[in-house]
């Protein structure tokens, strides 16, 4: 009969006061996962999941088969940094930077007489409204290296538009409306963390 090897167990109530030696591999058994210690680090720290590398050639693909979510990283610093040419979908990057296929998320604004850009809010880089009433653009989650890209298409009056006195608009003054039923595209680039920090372009339709 084979030998079985046991690991140290306890409930997640008991890791949360345990301190394990430095190199000890325990087992929760509420949670139904290993944790590492390293003698120091009370509770220790949980092994939550397992990335399956094949073994042989570097070539051949990996598989994880659920959502990926990587929390490093900041503004100014890499959350996920690839050597060689990446593929997201429809989105080639390869080492030259050059990118082909790219498509933003876009987010569909409900028109409100005064909406708040968020450059925080990874998921949505380009937004687009329809204006039925007036504009006021306010801003907040400023960070270093956010762009957002608002497409704004206005109804039959002509819509006044306003914009945080910080933002710099480059290339022509801030526009002061809108004409009926043309099309606009605002540029936003943040390079810091206040509203003065950033860069904005507005282009019109003719």
């Amino acid at each position: 009969m084979p030998k079985q090897v046991r690991l140290r167990r306890g409930s997640a109530a008991q890791h949360s006061t345990f301190t394990g030696a430095e190199g000890e591999i325990t087992y929760d058994t509420t949670n139904k996962r290993l944790v590492s210690h390293d003698g120091v680090t009370v509770g220790g720290k949980p092994i939550d999941g397992w990335l399956k590398k094949t073994t042989g050639t570097p070539l051949v693909a990996q598989l994880i088969d659920s959502p990926l979510e990587i929390g490093g990283g900041d503004s100014e610093t890499y959350g996920l940094a690839v050597t060689n040419q990446a593929s997201f979908n429809t989105v080639a990057i390869n080492a030259d930077l050059q990118v082909k296929d790219l498509h933003y998320t876009q987010q569909g604004l409900v028109y409100n007489s005064s909406i708040q850009i968020n450059f925080a809010l990874g998921q949505y880089t380009a937004q687009r409204i329809s204006l039925s009433g007036n504009l006021t653009l306010t801003g907040t989650g400023y960070l270093f290296g956010s762009y957002r890209q608002l497409f704004v298409t206005c109804d039959a009056s002509i819509r006044t538009l306003a914009f945080p006195s910080g933002w710099k608009f480059v290339g022509a003054a801030a526009p002061a409306n809108i004409a009926a039923s043309k099309v606009g595209l605002l540029h936003l680039w943040s390079y810091g963390t206040t509203e003065n920090d950033v860069l904005a372009r507005w282009l019109v339709q003719p």
